[in-house]
Formats: C-alpha cells, structure tokens, sequence
C-alpha cells in the first residue's frame, strides 16, 4: 500500500533537510514525497534538486504562488498517486518506523469503508507527548468528538484514504492565505470516524514564524474563513452553553470581515442561538475584533 506524503513549504529551506533524512530512514518505503514549494525565495528549489539528484526517494517538486497552506493543499490532493495521504510540515518528522508502524493497525480497518483515516499521537523532539494521549490504546471516533467529547488536547499526527481527502476541499477566499484545517476535518467527520491509536509516530518541532505562533492575529487577518469554521460547527454536538458562546465568535468573525447584518444571519446555520450570542459576539468585536 502506498503513502502519499504532502510538504507544504515556504522559505523553509533548512528545515526540508531534516525531513528529507527522516524520510530516508523509514523502514517502510513505498511512498511519494509529493512537496509542494509555496512561493519560496530563499533557494527551497535548488535544495529539492540536490535531494532529487543525491537520493532514491520518490520524490515530487511544484512550485506555485504564495496562496497559503488550503490551496496547497488542495493542489497536493489532486496530484497525490498513493491510497493514504499525510500532511507532513517542513518542521515535522517520523519515526523511522513510522509509516510501518501505522500500516500494523490500518490492516485491521482497511476494508471498513466507514473508516475515513487514522490520528496518532506527536511529539515534541524530546519524545514528550503534545497535549494529551487518548483515553483508549486504540479506539473508534471522530475529530471533532476526540477533542471536544473526550477532551484530548494539542496537535495530533493524522493520515486519510486519499480517495477521500479528494472528495474535501479547504474553502477558499480571494483575499485570505488561511483557514483552520478543522473545517474539513469536521466536514469528514459527517459522515466518517476515524481511529485512533496511542503510538508515537509524528515529531513537530514549532518555529517561531510558523501557523501556531501568534495564532490569534492570524485569524484576524483571515475573518472568512474562522466565520465559517464556527458556523458549521452548529452540525457538531455541543451543550447549550457551547453553541451560544461559538455563535457569539461566529458573529465576531463575520463583523471582523466586514460583513454586514443581513448577510451574518441569512448564512447563519444556527439563527437561534446567534441570536442569543449576538450581543456577546458584539462585545468580542469591540473589545478586540478590530485590531488586525
């Protein structure tokens, strides 16, 4: 069975190295490098080509304008050759026997068609866990339901059926680089579970300049697509409290892009409880919603 591995990258020249070699020690090795370049200047191309002419990796290279990580990723699912797709950041790595490793539970739920993919967990370089485990070895579940049913916390490693990951496209607007990949995730979760094993196979190491570091702002600077990640998590299972406080950022968001009145309720998926929250969501944009 063949991985599909996707890199997004941008300016991160040095960091490729590090996965390039942890690529190269995997004890399992039918896969694709597929990393798609989003508009590096700093000699990310040559750097590829040194991999491309040194190793025999299967290794894939586009270059694109900068657009940000959802339109490279929806750019990497059409190209990608493999039946198992994974997200892998210039900063991450795997254990060598990484893809191995999550092939030995996979057999198990290959031919479950209910089944869209599997998480696991990440580490910090130190081998310490990211956030927490899960509270079973091995269990069913959905992405949405794993952090907020069963109160599973940070960043997690996350493999898909390529056929599926096809199928769910990140949205994207013409004046936005950025939206939360939980908006396709919990599209998928509609109507697929995924499984989840307490395995150590994702290494992150967090730069500074990257998507998690000042996290807010960046949501500021990308209104559209937070208004729709909260609005569609009306489908989601949350208490009476919850669905009043996400209304309230829903509307938060929508007033941050500029949206006007008519337009935040006609699209609202939950009128009701937007209404009970709009006066929260009211006080969000005025307290903090305006500075970008």
């Amino acid at each position: 069975m063949k991985f599909t591995v996707f890199t997004p990258t941008f300016n991160r020249k040095e960091l490729l190295e590090k996965l390039y070699k942890s690529l190269q020690k995997q004890t399992y090795t039918d896969f694709e490098w597929l990393i798609v370049d989003d508009g590096s200047i700093d000699g990310t191309g040559e750097k590829v080509k040194e991999f491309l002419e040194e190793s025999k990796l299967d290794i894939k290279y586009f270059y694109k304008e900068n657009g940000g990580k959802q339109r490279a990723y929806n750019f990497a699912t059409e190209k990608a050759n493999g039946e198992l797709f994974i997200c892998l950041d210039s900063d991450d790595e795997y254990v060598e026997n990484g893809f191995e490793t999550i092939l030995k539970y996979w057999k198990k739920y290959e031919k479950n068609r209910n089944i869209a993919g599997m998480g696991y967990l990440s580490t910090y370089p130190d081998g310490k866990v990211i956030g927490s485990i899960f509270p079973e070895k091995e269990m069913v579940s959905t992405q949405f339901d794993i952090y907020n049913k069963y109160g599973v916390k940070g960043d997690k490693g996350l493999m898909f059926r390529t056929q599926i990951i096809k199928k769910y496209k990140f949205p994207v607007f013409d004046d936005e680089k950025f939206i939360t990949e939980a908006v396709v995730y919990n599209r998928i979760c509609e109507k697929y579970k995924m499984v989840y094993v307490n395995e150590k196979i994702e290494i992150k190491e967090y730069q500074e300049d990257g998507l998690t570091a000042k996290y807010n702002n960046l949501l500021l600077r990308n209104p559209k697509g937070q208004a729709l990640y909260h609005n569609e998590i009306n489908f989601q299972n949350l208490t009476f409290k919850q669905k009043i406080l996400n209304n309230a950022v829903y509307y938060k968001f929508c007033r941050v892009a500029g949206y006007k009145l008519g337009k935040i309720f006609k699209e609202s998926k939950n009128k009701l409880f937007l209404l009970m929250g709009v006066v929260i969501g009211e006080y969000m944009w005025m307290k903090g919603g305006k500075e970008k």
